[in-house]
């Protein structure tokens, strides 16, 4: 800002200068050449006047009269030539390559010519032209000092406003601003401070309403929790004990997305990703998920292999798992097939159905806010599912829009399970599945162990499936 000032007003003077200098010096020269012309007129008038005289008085006309009249004028070099019935007498400096002349006759025959030397005339003319650039350069110094002073004048409210609004931004700024004089920026920061309280006392409202929500919600969920704990440990019904083990997983990770919600806004900075099995992931996401696509005639089936250690956050990617599955269970059709693909440097999860897919219209934008495929959906899902891949590293992306396939890009981790072993596939409960599964398939079963408040051991045992390749 104060190098804009200072060129624009720098600029202005010289143009300034420039436009009414030139015309200036023009005619502060032609004012000089005037007045040398006058002053040889003046002295050829003189030296006439004194020649006429004496001949009046039957005086002659020397040559020490004229040098007299030479010699009177101190600041120039003038020649004096005076013709009279023949004669000629002359007085002052050889006149040379001489550039004013003036001739006078007079009444009586005399013939006087005065003589201005060059160097006389450009001395002149050089002493105007300086005078005429030293006001220029002193007009240019003064339009300096004055852009300088308001460049200072503008320049330092505004940085000062700057970091006003940034300590606002960060939340520090607390004094009140000191007026600068100039109108328009104590306006700007008058608004500024006005919308900075605003601001204020609306995160204070959301910060107050997230704590009201956290605790709300944590008080029946810790009730809940605790009952089915009871109920795990009480039951001696093997799918009673399955049942609350999946609602107390699904209450443990809803407590974890209620605390990430309520704790993102205030942390300034990201989360370290850490080392994830998806294969625990996949198989938390089966049992939760099974029973709704049972309800509505649909098949689950997820294929992941055993050595599937990626890095992320295991809250926030089964979040996105289970958005893109209940994707899939809502606007989908037909079986619904999860797919895990990885080498040594990437992994990739694939979720696609056989349903009709996304309406091209669509596109690529059913990942923005607000934008979704029916009505009845808020168009948040895809959205945050997305920065929280992306916020550990990873992409989300629509692979196809027909069938609707999407793909969950990640960083593959370093995995101690042997390589090479068959992919586990998931969603297979009933004994028509068992027999449809491809051969080596296995079904990984968790179950839940003795149970404690805030804290709960999980072990897992996986079930044979018998060999059969009839599935097409």
């Amino acid at each position: 800002m104060r190098t804009r000032v200072l060129q624009a007003t720098v600029i202005t003077v010289i143009l300034t200068v420039l436009l009414l200098g030139i015309p200036l010096a023009y005619s502060w020269l032609q004012l000089t050449d005037q007045n040398l012309t006058a002053r040889a007129t003046s002295i050829a008038n003189e030296v006439r006047t004194n020649a006429e005289k004496r001949i009046s008085d039957d005086r002659p006309i020397d040559k020490a009269m004229l040098q007299q009249i030479a010699d009177s004028q101190p600041d120039l070099a003038v020649h004096i030539t005076v013709t009279y019935e023949g004669r000629t007498i002359e007085a002052g400096p050889d006149p040379g390559n001489s550039t004013k002349v003036i001739s006078t006759p007079g009444t009586s025959g005399v013939n006087v010519t005065v003589t201005i030397t060059k160097a006389d005339v450009r001395a002149h003319t050089a002493s105007a032209a300086v005078l005429i650039i030293v006001a220029g350069l002193a007009a240019i110094s003064i339009g300096v000092s004055v852009a300088l002073w308001q460049a200072q004048r503008i320049s330092a409210p505004l940085a000062r406003l700057t970091r006003r609004a940034e300590e606002m931004g960060s939340g520090r700024a607390r004094g009140p601003w000191r007026p600068s004089g100039i109108t328009e920026i104590d306006t700007v920061a008058e608004e500024l401070a006005n919308s900075g309280a605003q601001l204020t006392e609306r995160l204070e409202a959301e910060s107050r309403l997230a704590s009201d929500a956290s605790h709300q919600l944590r008080t029946p969920l810790t009730a809940l929790s605790m009952r089915l704990d009871e109920i795990l440990a009480t039951s001696s019904e093997e799918w009673v004990r399955d049942e609350a083990r999946i609602s107390l997983e699904q209450i443990d990770r809803l407590t974890e997305v209620v605390h990430d919600l309520i704790n993102a806004p205030r942390s300034s900075q990201r989360r370290t990703p850490g080392v994830v099995e998806l294969r625990t992931v996949l198989t938390q996401q089966s049992e939760e998920w099974s029973p709704a696509y049972r309800a509505a005639g649909r098949e689950l089936r997820i294929q992941v292999p055993r050595a599937a250690a990626v890095w992320g956050s295991t809250g926030p990617l089964t979040q996105v798992v289970a958005t893109l599955v209940e994707n899939s269970l809502t606007h989908g059709g037909g079986r619904t097939l999860v797919k895990v693909r990885r080498n040594e440097k990437s992994t990739v999860v694939e979720i696609s159905d056989e349903g009709p897919g996304i309406d091209p219209a669509l596109g690529k934008r059913v990942f923005e806010r607000s934008v979704s495929g029916r009505t009845s959906g808020t168009g948040v899902g895809l959205a945050l599912a997305r920065t929280l891949v992306e916020d550990d590293g990873g992409r989300l992306e629509l692979l196809s829009e027909q069938p609707a396939t999407f793909g969950v890009f990640l960083i593959s981790a370093p995995d101690e399970t042997t390589a090479g072993e068959e992919d586990t596939v998931l969603g297979a409960e009933s004994a028509d599945e068992l027999g449809s599964l491809p051969q080596g398939a296995v079904l990984p079963r968790r179950r839940r162990g003795s149970a404690g408040h805030g804290h709960r051991a999980r072990a897992s045992a996986r079930t044979s499936a018998p060999e059969d390749r009839s599935r097409s």
